[in-house]
């Protein structure tokens, strides 16, 4: 195949195209592209890992002020593109029953492929345009097919990931202009780029990197709007968006930060390691507050994150391929969570804990499923979240051990959450005002969408050290 990371993009947005010229049978373009999409990159990520490729790269014209067509994929861009393309997939075959317009399908393929242009992309540049891309189809799908309050929680995810961007890139653009300043040359090329031409700047450059990635990810106190976008947002949605986009934020001081500036991305791990840190437990006690299963979900989001940027900001080995393969777990387990709570809502049109009460006498798939990834949520041994929690947590063991026990606390906390919504929407009896008997189970559809989850979250859990030396390559280089 020639071209195979441009193809990656395009596809997906050729299927977006497709989508938005066939009306009424849109769905069956979604469906062809997204698993064209998903076979492109396991055919390109399995080439890599049986060692025909290591690295690949793809340069093409340039343009002005240095900007030029530059892509590349190593084993971490891949890993979250597969996780893009399967996502995708699930969200389309777990939307197959929904009546909803050519432009739904549409938005969800275009996202898809701004997202893969955001893990593939080594011109800063490129990385940007790829970068904001991500925000206009999420815009629609928030807010034409969202809850009542949609409108409000689709602004505020704009206007607040957009100011995050902006930070972004006043940095980039720093950066490039120091480098011109110094070489006479423009380049946006990452590989080309050296921090040390920023000289007394670079803390500046480096914080202002951070607080665009950090909105992202996002990390307390910029995690704002993040409850409210999950809580609007289409069940298919905030599968995409906990599942895929919040990693954008962790790759993004992968790939851009902590590479560019790594003697003040270390100096920084008390004060950014203390955030994320503090998110583990912040956003753990936010989940056991709340009343609306989807808002519960959103706030253990935060938590999870956390663990996944204690892992990264280690600068361990252990630490950068747990918190790795965190963000996989994190994007199967919660997808998995906020797919079901879909199911229940289609059904009831309710999701509060109150509102339901002995589902698992109505519905016993149902209840196994919720089930299976709440354990692997919380970080049961044997299910992937154990995996990567455990290596996040010895790696900020091993550099600033407060970290860790602060992160313990968190883990904790996640089954104190977890765990008493569990039993009081499928256990105990249902209360006054129960809407259980509108609860009929999961159909076969549904079944498979959630076995396909569940068997990948015991795959990792039962074996990981496929999936650890799958993404070590690409983070040696990061390890102080």
């Amino acid at each position: 195949m020639s071209a195979p990371l441009t193809m990656l993009w395009l596809t997906p947005l050729a299927g977006a195209a497709a989508c938005a010229l066939l009306g009424s049978r849109a769905r069956y373009a979604a469906l062809f592209f997204s698993m064209l999409f998903a076979g492109l990159v396991a055919g390109v990520a399995c080439g890599q890992s049986a060692g025909v490729l290591s690295v690949i790269n793809e340069i093409g014209p340039a343009w002005a002020y240095g900007i030029s067509y530059r892509l590349s994929a190593d084993s971490l861009s891949l890993g979250l593109i597969a996780l893009t393309a399967f996502l995708n997939l699930i969200c389309v075959a777990a939307s197959w029953e929904l009546e909803v317009p050519a432009g739904y399908w549409a938005c969800f393929l275009a996202l898809a492929s701004a997202l893969t242009g955001v893990f593939l992309a080594r011109d800063l540049f490129l990385f940007y345009v790829f970068w904001e891309a991500t925000l206009i189809p999420m815009f629609f799908i928030i807010g034409l097919w969202g809850s009542s309050n949609r409108l409000h929680a689709a602004v505020k995810f704009f206007l607040f990931t957009f100011a995050g961007s902006v930070f972004m890139l006043l940095a980039l653009l720093a950066l490039v202009s120091a480098h011109h300043r110094v070489t006479g040359v423009w380049t946006w090329d990452l590989a080309a780029l050296d921090a040390s031409t920023l000289g007394s700047a670079a803390p500046l450059v480096f914080w202002g990197l951070v607080l665009g990635f950090a909105v992202k990810i996002p990390m307390f106190p910029l995690h704002t709007w993040l409850p409210d976008a999950h809580t609007e947002a289409p069940a298919a949605g905030s599968v995409m968006l906990a599942g895929v986009m919040l990693k954008m934020g962790v790759y993004g001081l992968l790939r851009v930060a902590l590479p560019l500036f790594p003697t003040l991305s270390f100096d920084a791990l008390p004060v950014l390691g203390g955030l994320a840190a503090f998110s583990t437990i912040y956003g753990a006690l936010c989940a056991m507050a709340q009343t609306d299963l989807k808002r519960m979900i959103a706030y253990s989001s935060i938590a999870h994150l956390g663990f996944c940027l204690l892992g990264v900001l280690s600068r361990t080995s252990q630490g950068l391929v747990g918190g790795t393969l965190q963000l996989i777990n994190h994007g199967l387990t919660t997808g998995a969570l906020f797919l079901m709570v879909g199911f229940l809502y289609e059904r009831a049109h309710k999701r509060g804990l109150s509102d339901f009460g002995d589902l698992a006498a109505r519905a016993p798939c149902l209840t196994f499923f919720f089930g299976f990834s709440t354990l692997a949520s919380v970080g049961l041994p044997g299910l992937n979240g154990f995996v990567g929690e455990f290596m996040a947590l010895s790696g900020a063991l091993a550099v600033l051990p407060i970290l860790a026990f602060a992160g313990v606390l968190g883990v904790t906390l996640a089954a104190a959450y977890a765990l008493p919504a569990f039993q009081a929407v499928f256990w105990a009896p249902a209360g006054p005002g129960s809407v259980s008997e509108k609860v009929v189970d999961l159909d076969l559809r549904e079944r498979a969408v959630l076995w396909t989850l569940s068997l990948l979250m015991l795959w990792i859990g039962l074996a990981p050290k496929p999936w650890l030396a799958y993404f070590e390559p690409a983070l040696r280089g990061l390890v102080r």
